[in-house]
C-alpha cells in the first residue's frame, strides 16, 4: 500500500450531497443519473452501480460525494463528481448513507 502525506487529503472536497431524483440512464447497464442537492447548488452525477442498487434505493437518501473532480462524459451526459461507495474484493458494493440530521452541503473529513 503506497502511503500519501495528509496534505494530500485535503485536496478533495468531500461533500453531503441529498439525491433528489435517479433514474437509469438510457443504453447503459450499469449507468445512473443523479441529481444531487448539495444545499447550495444541484449537480447531475453518474454512478456506476444499477447492476447492484435501483434508481429507487437512492432517491430521497444522502451519502457522500467528491465533487472537485474534472467533469467526465458517460453516455452524452456530463458527471460532475463522484458518489463514495465501499467495495469488497468480489465487486459488491455498499451504500454508505449519511445520517438525516447532517445537513446536504456538509464538508466531510
Amino acid at each position: 500500500m503506497e502511503l500519501y502525506d495528509v496534505s494530500e487529503f485535503w485536496k478533495f472536497d468531500l461533500r453531503v450531497g441529498l439525491v433528489r431524483k435517479a433514474g437509469k440512464l438510457r443504453r447503459t447497464k450499469k449507468l445512473i443519473k443523479l441529481d444531487v442537492d448539495f444545499g447550495t447548488e444541484r449537480r447531475t452525477i453518474i454512478t456506476g452501480i444499477a447492476d447492484q442498487y435501483s434508481p429507487e434505493e437512492l432517491e430521497g437518501r444522502k451519502f457522500i460525494f467528491v465533487l472537485n473532480l474534472k467533469p467526465k462524459e458517460f453516455s452524452g451526459v456530463k458527471s460532475e463528481g463522484m458518489l463514495i461507495v465501499a467495495e469488497i474484493e468480489d465487486g459488491r458494493v455498499y451504500l454508505l448513507p449519511v445520517p438525516e440530521e447532517v445537513p446536504a452541503g456538509t464538508k466531510v473529513w
